[in-house]
């Protein structure tokens, strides 16, 4: 697994939240990822944080997967519990984070969709679900849910 320093994270969020307000919505389709920007508030500030994200959906539910559960939007979540989701209609969105089963299938998935799977991920992007399991506690999967 390959250390990335908070200052280039920071760089490459931002060329990407640009990239992706510049661009008309990708679709949110079964099986596949979309890209969307996640806004949620910072766990000491209560500022608006706000991260590019792609967003798997997978039997319907909509996942945002992390290869390390230490970075920042992740704690951010996690402490918030819920997060906003542009340019989506239904913005906010319940956070809860997965563990199990149904969350390995999700990051299998979007590793398989992937183009290039980043060394950050502590498996390789064709992992079988199975074997993703055991690191449900070192990475971070969150099911993104409309409040009802």
């Amino acid at each position: 697994m390959t250390t990335v320093s908070k200052a280039e994270i920071r760089d490459r969020n931002l060329q990407m939240l640009e990239r992706i307000r510049s661009q008309d919505p990708q679709p949110h389709r079964e099986g596949y990822y979309a890209l969307r920007i996640m806004t949620v508030a910072g766990r000491t500030s209560g500022e608006p944080r706000a991260i590019p994200i792609a967003l798997m959906q997978f039997d319907g539910v909509q996942y945002a997967c992390s290869p390390d559960r230490r970075r920042d939007w992740v704690r951010n979540l996690l402490a918030a519990g819920r997060c906003t989701v542009e340019p989506d209609e239904h913005e906010t969105r319940n956070a809860l984070l997965v563990e199990d089963a149904a969350g390995a299938e999700a990051v299998a998935r979007y590793l398989s969709r992937l183009p290039r799977v980043s060394d950050e991920w502590p498996f390789p992007g064709d992992t079988p679900p199975e074997q993703v399991l055991p690191f449900m506690g070192q990475i971070a999967v969150f099911q993104l849910c409309i409040p009802a």
